[in-house]
């Protein structure tokens, strides 16, 4: 399962063309990430801003690319791991919720590479174990396990996303996807060379799927997994 699952990454390494789903996703968060920078509030756990607090130089496009070519998880963990992010950045809704974890340029590549990870071992039945996501992430082992924690709690442990749930984050990120003012050549995703990866590695180095679930995603996601 391992091997294949390995076989699946390199193809998708060769082809360099992920969904546009991964693509929707990093510019929501680069916004976010703006907008937080701005704000600097300094809300939410620091867990996310790594040991150093030093802004990785990768920029969020191309590594939520670089997840999506390595990481060998399904275009639908993408849609999951923007329902957590919104569920981490929303309001508490009551005194034991503790506090909205922030986004901003310090935080966004670690919550990223958390949330594709956490939602890789909800909804995919084959997935790579935290070793693997931290070399993929940039991140030391032992921060990743960390990471997964913190994302963890700071859920409540919250991870199941209901079919309609689902489609109704499919439905905002097409409909952000058809808003976007984003060139078109822009969401289409270029064929990365060796020294272009090499370059991605150096700065990342630097800085249970119910059957109701699976028939809705594959429904879902079909406009922006494309």
């Amino acid at each position: 399962m391992e091997t294949g699952r390995r076989a699946s990454s390199s193809k998708r390494a060769e082809s360099g063309a992920p969904p546009k789903v991964v693509a929707v996703l990093a510019g929501l968060l680069e916004r976010a990430a703006k907008r937080g920078d701005a704000v600097e509030c300094g809300s939410g756990s620091a867990a996310f801003r790594g040991p150093t607090e030093k802004k990785p130089e990768i920029g969020v496009r191309r590594y939520a690319e670089r997840i999506y070519r390595y990481a060998g998880c399904s275009p639908a963990c993408f849609v999951v791991a923007y329902a957590y992010l919104d569920r981490l950045a929303a309001p508490p809704q009551d005194d034991d919720a503790g506090e909205a974890v922030a986004v901003d340029s310090y935080s966004v590549h670690r919550l990223l590479i958390t949330s594709v990870m956490v939602a890789a071992k909800f909804m995919d039945d084959i997935h790579y174990n935290n070793a693997y996501f931290a070399r993929v992430g940039g991140v030391e082992l032992r921060e990743m396990n960390g990471l997964e924690l913190e994302f963890l709690f700071a859920l409540r442990f919250r991870l199941n996303v209901t079919p309609d749930d689902f489609t109704s984050y499919c439905a905002a990120l097409e409909g952000e996807m058809m808003t976007t003012t984003t060139p078109p050549a822009v969401m289409a995703s270029v064929s990365v060379s060796p020294e272009e990866e090499e370059e991605d590695t150096a700065a990342v180095t630097a800085g249970g799927t119910i059957t109701a679930f699976a028939a809705a995603a594959r429904v879902s996601v079909a406009e922006i997994t494309q």
